[in-house]
C-alpha cells in the first residue's frame, strides 16, 4: 500500500492516534491503548468527524465482557495503517496477564504526517482538544469510557457502551418437514 491508497480516514485515524502518542512536541514518543482508540472512533462517528459504520460487539472490559459499539471498517483501517508500515501495534500484559494491545506511530507514519491536509488535522483536533488547548485524556472506567479535561473539569461520555435498542417485527413460520408433516409456510392464526 503507498500513500495514494490511504484514505481521508486512514490520514484522520493516523493523525488522532499521533496526538496521542506525541510528548514535547515529538510523534511516536507513548503508545495509546486499543480500548481508547475505539472509543475515540466512535465518538468520531457521532460527531460526523469520522465515516463509519458500527454495530455492538462483545469485548473484553476491565476483566469482564462487555458490549460496545465498535467499528470494523474503523479497525479495518488500523489494519491497513499497519500494512503501510505507518502504525504499530504493540501487544501489552496487564498485571493480572491479559493481553491488551496498544498503538504507536512508525518513523515512516511520522514523515507521512506532513501530508496530510489542514482540514483533516483541524476536524480530528476538534474531536481531541478540549476549547481551553489541552488534549483530552481518555479514561475507562466502570460505567463507560470518559474524554476527560482536568483543567476545565469537562468529562464526556463517549457513549461506546450506549446500545442501541433496535425495533423489529417478526412473526413465526412454520415450516412443513419429513418429520412433522405439516403445511409449510402457515403463520399462527392462519387457517389452511
Amino acid at each position: 500500500m503507498n500513500g495514494e491508497e490511504i484514505t481521508q480516514q486512514m490520514k484522520r485515524l493516523l493523525y488522532l492516534i499521533a496526538e496521542y502518542t506525541k510528548s514535547e512536541e515529538k510523534y511516536g514518543v507513548l503508545a495509546i491503548k486499543e480500548l481508547p482508540v475505539l472509543s475515540l472512533i466512535f465518538r468520531g462517528i457521532l460527531e460526523n468527524i469520522l465515516d463509519y459504520d458500527y454495530a455492538p460487539q462483545s469485548v473484553m472490559y476491565m476483566d469482564n465482557r462487555r458490549f460496545l459499539n465498535i467499528s470494523k471498517e474503523g479497525e479495518d483501517d488500523l489494519d491497513d495503517l499497519r500494512d503501510a508500515k505507518l502504525l504499530k501495534k504493540i501487544r501489552l500484559a496487564t498485571r493480572r496477564h491479559v493481553f491488551i494491545y496498544a498503538y504507536n506511530l512508525t518513523v515512516s507514519g511520522i514523515k507521512f504526517l506532513d501530508s496530510i491536509m489542514k482540514e483533516d488535522k483541524n476536524a480530528i483536533d476538534q474531536l481531541i482538544y478540549c476549547k481551553c488547548g489541552d488534549l483530552y485524556s481518555v479514561q475507562v472506567q466502570p460505567e463507560g469510557i470518559f474524554m476527560i479535561c482536568n483543567k476545565c473539569n469537562i468529562k464526556i461520555d463517549t457513549e461506546i457502551t450506549d446500545i442501541e435498542d433496535v425495533a423489529y417485527k417478526c412473526s413465526p413460520i412454520r415450516l412443513r418437514t419429513r418429520l412433522t408433516r405439516k403445511s409449510s409456510n402457515i403463520r399462527d392464526g392462519e387457517k389452511k
